[in-house]
């Protein structure tokens, strides 16, 4: 009784903030080729810099590719604004353009059916956000053996309605767009139809710009703390010593927590320094480190999960 008391009185104070967390979410997803793999990961630490959450893929084979597009477009429903960066072949067939992927075999134009994937998927996913985003995308040599009938992209594609916008960069201009992401990540404010536009040199070509204002990084608003619940309201009769707690208990309490709310430990462990990962409510390896190292920080035992007490210092 008193663990589910306990239980209630997080959620309360998790969902206080929760809200405002989702809110808050820049979700990014970075796929290159072997030969992009540097523009690629300079690209990620920008987009981290801007605070978003990135997913990363390097080389993926068909399957890969499409799995992580997938979980892209799940975590891009619970964002503000996504950012995707292609640094991987891309052609036309049947005024479509496609991704490849590096295990890609292509004879006929129709195999591109099965083996590559549309670059607007990457686009509909992006546009999930609530505020939309981007997909941004660097020319990448065409790989040996590929059908002449199969053109390298060398504008982009039209604009599809409920699809974000496409910007196409060649490798010359890359460090232009590299530095337009280098000077938004300094700044309090990033409007994506500003920043690709700054993005974009004499080469460059793009689907359209954003048709409203979306944001990847915000001024921080003011948050009003949750009021923590006393001790005696948490848990009426218990000992005060979060020594008393055993690790069953608190696996417990754990599982009891939301999504929500696990999303919202994340997202404090992030501000704390100790998360880069995604924060999608799944207490996996990645946030047992983290709460270990939060607990290691507060010259208190690693055990990689949260007593009731630093779950409470968390909603705070």
């Amino acid at each position: 009784m008193a663990v589910r008391i306990l239980t209630m009185a997080l959620v309360l104070c998790l969902g206080a903030v929760t809200a405002q967390a989702q809110a808050d979410r820049l979700v990014a997803l970075v796929v290159s080729g072997d030969a992009g793999t540097d523009r690629a990961n300079a690209v990620q630490g920008e987009l981290q810099a801007l605070g978003a959450e990135t997913l990363r893929a390097i080389s993926p084979n068909n399957a890969q590719l499409r799995s992580i597009l997938k979980r892209f477009a799940r975590e891009a429903a619970d964002a503000r604004a996504t950012f995707v960066y292609l640094d991987v072949p891309v052609v036309r067939f049947d005024n479509r353009a496609y991704v490849l992927p590096t295990d890609a075999s292509v004879a006929l134009g129709t195999d591109l059916f099965t083996q590559g994937i549309p670059i607007q998927a990457f686009a509909r996913s992006s546009a999930q956000a609530e505020q939309g985003g981007a997909v941004v995308t660097t020319r990448a040599p065409r790989p040996e053996g590929v059908p002449a009938a199969l053109t390298d992209i060398e504008v982009a594609p039209e604009a599809v309605p409920g699809s974000s916008p496409i910007l196409l960069m060649t490798p010359a201009g890359f460090d232009t767009g590299l530095a337009a992401l280098a000077a938004a990540a300094t700044s309090e404010e990033v409007e994506l139809g500003a920043l690709l536009q700054a993005m974009m040199t004499n080469d460059a070509s793009i689907s359209a710009l954003p048709t409203r204002p979306a944001y990847l990084k915000q001024p921080a608003q003011p948050a009003t703390a949750p009021t923590a619940p006393t001790a005696a309201a948490v848990l009426p009769g218990a000992s005060d010593s979060d020594e008393a707690e055993t690790l069953e208990e608190l696996t417990f309490l754990e599982k009891s927590l939301s999504r929500s709310a696990k999303r919202a430990v994340q997202r404090q462990l992030r501000s704390l320094g100790h998360y880069r990962g995604l924060v999608d409510g799944i207490f996996g390896p990645q946030t047992r480190t983290a709460i270990s190292a939060y607990q290691s920080e507060r010259s208190e035992a690693a055990t990689g999960v949260l007593s009731r007490r630093q779950l409470l210092d968390l909603s705070s």
